[in-house]
């Protein structure tokens, strides 16, 4: 294997690693938007609690007041991050969103999620304080090595959990009954109302799957930013720009553009250095606004989501 050859596939491994991590924060995003046509501007935020839930559940409650090891804890912490990310989803659907969504005006819910935005965010600073918490994953510190090719144990469970998330929200959308009427809620909210479908609880549905996706995301980036109140914030740009290549509400675009965007970012770092990746993934996304504004696959209300 030659030098450039070998280059070339650890750059790939390590932008995939990324890419997933991209992928499950704009999942979320897509997910709603294709359901209910709308951008939550808190889902920055629902990153960040499930980050201080999976923190909390892998620093103090698995190991050290059940005695559990470091890998038992870690792995509950993302289990309880999507939990957490399920219940906040839940807790603001029904205390904002849905009481604002009931009156008929599209524009309330979407400065709703501004303000739950700014009430996480100051929240979670009075709980937390500004300083920035040391989120280590065990995994992080085996290194798996394939010649002379190496990664992360940690970046095989990232792996492993997008690739799960991904493949189970599939199969949720594609085989099952709730999943078979969010499509139709999607495509047609009134005749789907008129069919018999309870929209109003498909879309809550919709809000706790993409906060539980969140949850889970920040589980898995806590060890990787720096946590913070506001750790979700230096993510969330590159999810927007990454829905947006993709294709506004549509899964399988977000799914390559995140991956993309992941390799494109690992390739960036070797060649021009780490200071210049948004500036490079911002062009891409300028580049994709000029040439092909629909995104990488084109929205059709028929096949979103």
């Amino acid at each position: 294997m030659t030098d450039l050859l070998l280059l070339f596939t650890q750059q790939t491994i390590n932008g995939i690693y990324l890419g997933c991590l991209y992928v499950l924060v704009a999942l979320g995003l897509t997910l709603i938007y294709g359901v209910m046509n709308q951008i939550n501007f808190a889902h920055a935020d629902f990153v960040t609690v499930g980050a201080f839930a999976a923190f909390f559940v892998a620093t103090r409650w698995a190991t050290k007041w059940l005695g559990l090891p470091d890998t038992t804890g870690y792995l509950l912490s993302i289990v309880a991050a999507l939990g957490a990310g399920a219940l906040l989803g839940l807790v603001v659907n029904a205390a904002v969103f849905a009481p604002l969504r009931n009156r008929g005006d599209e524009l309330r819910p979407l400065i709703a999620t501004i303000g739950v935005s700014v009430l996480l965010e100051n929240g979670q600073l009075a709980l937390f304080g500004p300083i920035p918490f040391q989120f280590d994953s065990p995994f992080a510190q085996h290194t798996i090595r394939l010649g002379r090719i190496f990664f992360s144990q940690q970046s095989v469970l990232v792996v492993i959990v997008a690739a799960l998330a991904i493949g189970g929200l599939y199969a949720f959308m594609k085989f099952t009954f709730l999943g078979k009427a969010l499509r139709a809620v999607s495509q047609d909210r009134e005749t789907a109302g008129l069919m018999g479908i309870n929209e109003n609880f498909l879309i809550a549905l919709t809000i706790v799957i993409a906060s539980a996706l969140a949850g889970m995301a920040g589980a898995l980036l806590g060890p990787v930013i720096v946590l913070t109140p506001f750790a979700g914030a230096s993510v969330i740009v590159k999810a927007f720009a990454i829905v947006i290549i993709g294709g506004f509400g549509n899964m399988e675009g977000t799914i390559i553009a995140g991956i993309l965007v992941g390799i494109i970012e690992a390739f960036t770092v070797q060649y021009l250095g780490s200071g210049v990746i948004d500036l490079v993934v911002f062009v891409l996304l300028l580049v994709m606004l000029v040439v092909r504004p629909t995104g990488l696959i084109a929205e059709r209300r028929e096949e979103n989501v």
